[in-house]
């Protein structure tokens, strides 16, 4: 498969070209900017100008133009300027998903502010440590969130009432209070460089930290996939089902409204619910997804035996393991190409990516290779160039990478460090993330620095393991956590077989001691073994013995993360429930 790499062509103009064979790290990372600079603000403005007639929102209930929704949103803009906003100041958005959820993002950003999302569901110490870290000056909500706040005295919404401590302005589409207001775009200029948001996540302390993206790199990454990656255009619909607080819905949000395409909106929770989104997906004709491989997993499967998923062109998968077991039932299922990305959200959403079409041999671990605008480092403890194929931590650098942490200078300065590629003050990210570059120029994720594990005296990556598993050919899914024994910890594996892989193994949830518990089974599997078995012997053929798990427990699903993602807790709290497996005659488990 050939990948496209951006250039710089004598005129400035960016072109690409085709790289089928190795190339330097010079030639794949990108140290050119953007030819120009815009901002969201501008994309959204010029749609709705140019195309006002277009259907711009579909919500449960609600269709909206662009010159509807394009209202609403300089209207409630006014409102929040009117409420003491100023260029770069904190709103929160506490809302469900919905209409009145995408009308307040934009009108944040359109008003000068930065926003931040604040999920509804989030337990009241967290929207609270959030909102203050924040320094929120405003927040964007609704009537069921003020209620459930407990702090209006009659349950009910008023403009500038407290929630969560913050001063709230009401958004209801159904009882739109701002109808006086212009409906005109404002015209306030927004710097290129300005705040457009802020995204909290965890942290190794257990502190979430608000990483903060400008206007000018999320647009660029927009303006990317519109023109360059994907083609996306007025005939196209972005599905945003994802959590506001997962970078990803920035990008489901944004990509459709900067290009006069349609958005539509998922019911809350309704991502929870694979037969609804396929449903959705068929009736409103979306052509773009965003999908962890679990999800794109359920919605395969829902999906299988009809045509519902045919309007899909274009499929971003990431966050998770594909196995080529997955990707073959994609193409069997879909005839489009399948892009599958990396990127941290302190690094505007994506920093690297690769296209599978008709193979994917690069399946088990590939995140591909640097988007424009972006230099990815493999470096050793000294941030020196690590060879090619031996690990080291990915350091990320270049137009898009964020500002740096909200409000927390300490930890801005340990993560965002003096680029000595570049000079001049440049930045670059260090991401805990392991990697290698394989010699091809395609970039593999190897774990986290901060996932090692310790196995007998051998450290290891839990996503090493998970990789040699998602090869089985009959292993749709695959997660692998360590067990809590403090004193002999133990590698547990989980697998979700192929439909027609595993059906005759023993109960889902029953786990089988393994190669570290049952030696025979490290050399491959016996006539009528189970399931488990031949999984074991298969990692024992590609692992080293201390990397082989102890016990593969077949399961009908793996558990997921309201993101999307495996929910590790999950399984180290069922494998805990489960029990050890047997001991051996040596005493070994």
């Amino acid at each position: 498969m050939g990948m496209m790499v951006s250039s710089r062509s004598g005129d400035g103009v960016s072109s690409p070209r085709p790289v089928d064979e190795p190339a330097t790290l010079q030639d794949l990372n990108d140290f050119s900017g953007p030819v120009t600079v815009t901002t969201v603000v501008d994309q959204f403005t010029a749609q709705v100008r140019g195309t006002p007639e277009a259907t711009a929102v579909v919500a449960p209930g609600v269709r909206l133009t662009y010159r509807e929704f394009g209202a609403r949103v300089f209207q409630l803009a006014r409102v929040l300027r009117a409420r003491g906003l100023g260029p770069e100041d904190i709103v929160g958005i506490r809302l469900v998903r919905s209409a009145e959820m995408v009308v307040a993002l934009l009108a944040v950003m359109v008003a000068g502010g930065a926003f931040v999302p604040i999920e509804p569901g989030w337990p009241d110490q967290r929207r609270r440590r959030v909102l203050a870290d924040a320094r929120a000056r405003l927040i964007v909500t609704d009537a069921d969130a003020a209620a459930a706040s407990g702090e209006l005295a009659d349950g009910g919404m008023v403009d500038g009432g407290l929630v969560d401590g913050v001063p709230a302005v009401p958004v209801d589409l159904s009882a739109w209070s701002w109808g006086a207001e212009s409906a005109e775009p404002l015209d306030l200029p927004i710097p290129p460089a300005a705040l457009a948001y802020v995204i909290f996540t965890s942290g190794s302390t257990g502190a979430p930290k608000g990483a903060m993206i400008r206007h000018e790199a999320i647009a660029e990454r927009l303006r990317w996939q519109v023109a360059d990656l994907f083609g996306f255009g007025p005939d196209d619909a972005s599905l945003f089902k994802a959590p506001l607080s997962f970078d990803i819905s920035i990008n489901e949000i944004l990509l459709p409204l900067v290009c006069g395409g349609r958005l539509v909106v998922a019911e809350p929770d309704g991502e929870q619910d694979p037969g609804y989104l396929v449903d959705l997906i068929e009736d409103e004709r979306v052509t773009f997804v965003y999908l962890v491989s679990s999800m794109l997993d359920v919605l395969l499967e829902a999906a299988e035996g009809t045509d519902a998923l045919a309007s899909l062109r274009h499929v971003w998968c990431g966050g998770e393991v594909l196995t080529p077991a997955l990707f073959a039932r994609f193409r069997a299922q879909l005839g489009t190409a399948m892009y599958h990305g990396y990127g941290p959200a302190e690094t505007t959403i994506g920093v690297s990516h690769v296209i599978y079409k008709d193979s994917a041999e690069r399946l088990a671990a590939s995140i591909g290779r640097p988007n424009p605008h972006t230099q990815l480092h493999v470096v050793d403890d000294t941030l020196a160039p690590v060879p090619d194929g031996e690990v080291g931590e990915l350091y990320v650098a270049g137009f898009l990478l964020g500002r740096g942490y909200l409000n927390n200078g300490p930890l801005t300065a340990a993560r965002f460090v003096a680029d000595p590629f570049a000079g001049g003050g440049a930045r670059m990210y260090r991401t805990g993330d392991l990697a290698r570059w394989n010699g091809a120029g395609w970039l593999e994720f190897v774990g986290r620095a901060d996932n090692q594990v310790k196995i007998r005296g051998m450290r290891l990556e839990l996503e090493e393991v998970e990789a040699a598993l998602a090869t089985h050919p009959r292993v749709r899914r695959a997660a692998v956590v360590v067990s809590r024994d403090a004193a002999s910890p133990r590698l547990l594996a989980f697998v979700v077989p192929d439909a027609d892989g595993g059906a005759a193994d023993r109960p889902a949830g029953t786990p089988v001691p393994g190669p570290a518990s049952a030696p025979g089974a490290a050399e491959g599997a016996a006539p009528g073994g189970s399931f488990s078995d031949e999984v074991l012997a298969w990692c024992a053929d590609l692992l080293p013995q201390y990397m082989v798990p102890s016990a593969v427990t077949v399961l009908p699903t793996l558990p997921v993360t309201a993101g999307g993602k495996v929910d590790r807790r999950a399984l180290t709290e069922q494998a805990a429930a489960a029990g050890r497996p047997r001991a051996t005659a040596d005493g070994r488990r």
